[in-house]
């Protein structure tokens, strides 16, 4: 067998894998590598054979045998693999040959300096390294300092690393590193020794995504770090991080530093299953996409208000989960008290299209849902025009459920609308009348403007706040026609003027500041949309 032994990491045609076996299989001649591929795509079975199992693979169907004579690719120290990266591939293929027209060559302007100042490796300040074979750290520490003197991004991604002490020499040796990334790699000795442990200090961001590695074994790696504010391990296996769970996040030496942390693509099916985070004072930013979030509390547990709460957190990402259910923003919204954006796009609540926006009535459910504090939704500024329109909607689902039901329901339908009280300070108070006849229509109607809006293409009839200014609703119809809303001037059309012969008067409203309700008291108006070229 050679030099070849469990655990260890090797490259096939620069495919990375780990070994798990060595040794014979049943029915065959010969010993062979049983190898879990980095990707998953790679493998054949998940370390069986003929109802034998000889070793286990972290990611299912991930396994293959192959013969321990097959040649592999040489691994690299980090200098070889920086040079091989820097120096050899810019010489190979990176800087571009001479033109030639005739017998003439063309000017080789700049492209001699290209390899040169890839050769100036002292220069760079972000590398990125990532399936150059790198394993190890070079002895002569000194001269990577010297060689890296400004490097302050450092990517090792998809390496052949197999101890986690081989990164921390690496990183203690690089005067100015401050951002670092693992990801990708398999480590099987995440131990290190005091001698290693000073230097990691300057780390502020770590990426270690996808490494395969248990919970324990995480915080073990990360714990490394003592000045780390901004961590993603996403990609893997993690269900919950509770108190119950040990070790906690709340024990990790940069607990009180966090104000990042990137979970994505675990198995996490609840908000609650992330309680030992609430204690984070530092927390800002949340990322959870692609988990399997579908509630705040899980099933078994109760909606105890305050019993969940982050609030230190602003920014939020559940995108692209599995939230069916529009209670889901009311929890939200008294777990995060201070949240400032959200971004909540590609859930079962907004259906099963792919588009990257909502519809017009699910946004506007949304933002009436939100709290006033959350001013941006799925990376768009919610304006204070846009909002007061959400919630004027929202009220009217609200006033229609109750409408349609009877009295003797409405705190059960209120209890899935917590923000009711709260709309009636804001909006008025709403008066229920159970055949949607009386004042609680009245109420909210005369807040509403129904505009017909026409173009020399199409005709669109839609409610608008009347408080609603000029400009705002300039860009609302902008995005309605498809159009630049600085391209466009908007005209009052009214009909049947005594002053004018009982003819058409046309005003144009040029003040975008004002209010709708400034230029018009009637419940339905007519407005023209023209080219402000003609």
């Amino acid at each position: 067998m050679g030099s070849q032994y469990v655990g260890q990491r090797l490259s096939f045609e620069s495919q990375l894998c780990t070994v798990r076996y060595i040794g014979e299989v049943k029915g065959t001649k010969g010993e062979w590598l049983g190898v879990e591929w980095d990707d998953p795509s790679r493998g054949k079975h998940s370390g069986e054979h003929n109802g034998t199992r000889y070793f286990e693979c972290k990611a299912p169907g991930a396994g293959s045998f192959v013969r321990p004579n097959r040649p592999s690719d040489p691994p690299n120290s980090f200098l070889a693999g920086l040079r091989e990266k820097y120096i050899t591939n810019v010489e190979k293929s990176g800087v571009p040959k001479p033109i030639e027209f005739g017998k003439k060559i063309a000017q080789e302007v700049g492209f001699d300096k290209v390899a040169k100042k890839f050769a100036e490796l002292d220069t760079l300040t972000n590398v990125l390294l990532d399936y150059m074979r790198i394993k190890t750290c070079d002895e002569d520490t000194e001269e990577i300092a010297a060689t890296c003197a400004n490097l302050q991004k450092l990517d090792l991604t998809c390496n052949l690393f197999e101890e986690v002490e081989e990164v921390v020499k690496l990183c203690i040796s690089l005067p100015k590193l401050f951002s670092l990334s693992i990801s990708g790699n398999r480590f099987t000795k995440y131990q290190i020794r005091d001698q290693y442990r000073h230097g990691l200090d300057r780390i502020k961001t770590l990426k270690a995504d996808d490494l395969r590695s248990s919970w324990t074994e995480l915080f073990e790696l990360v714990n490394n770090f003592t000045n780390v504010t901004d961590l993603s391990i996403a990609v893997g296996d993690i269900k919950k991080l509770t108190p119950d769970i040990t070790p906690k996040v709340s024990d990790l030496r940069i607990a009180g530093r966090l104000n990042s942390i990137c979970l994505e693509e675990h198995a996490i099916d609840s908000l609650s299953g992330l309680a030992d985070l609430q204690s984070l004072p530092s927390l800002r930013k949340l990322l959870l996409s692609y988990n399997k979030i579908k509630a705040v509390y899980s099933p078994a547990e109760s909606k105890t208000v305050g019993k969940l709460c982050f609030p230190s957190v602003t920014y939020l990402d559940i995108s692209h989960n599995e939230v069916n259910d529009w209670t889901f923003l009311d929890d939200m919204r008294i777990a995060f008290p201070n949240l400032e954006a959200l971004r909540i796009s590609h859930n079962p609540l907004y259906g099963t299209s792919d588009a990257r926006t909502l519809t017009e009535e699910s946004y506007q459910i949304t933002v009436g849902r939100l709290g006033r504090l959350v001013t941006s939704l799925n990376y768009s500024v919610i304006t204070p025009a846009e909002r007061a329109d959400a919630e004027l909607f929202y009220i009217s689902t609200i006033v229609k459920e109750l409408s349609g039901k009877p009295a003797e329901q409405e705190i059960e339908i209120l209890s899935r609308h917590t923000r009711w009280q709260e709309l009636q300070t804001i909006h008025g108070e709403q008066t229920i009348t159970r055949d949607l006849s009386g004042k609680s229509k009245d109420a909210l109607a005369s807040k509403l403007i129904e505009v017909e809006v026409c173009s020399t293409s199409k005709t669109v009839t839609k409610k608008f706040p009347r408080t609603v200014t000029i400009g705002k609703l300039s860009g609302l119809i902008g995005r309605l026609f498809g159009v630049n809303p600085l391209d466009i001037a908007l005209y009052l059309i009214e009909d049947g003027i005594i002053d004018e012969g009982g003819g058409v008067r046309e005003t144009l409203l040029a003040d975008e500041l004002r209010e709708l309700d400034y230029y018009v008291t009637e419940a339905k108006i007519k407005l023209a949309v023209r080219d402000k070229s003609l």
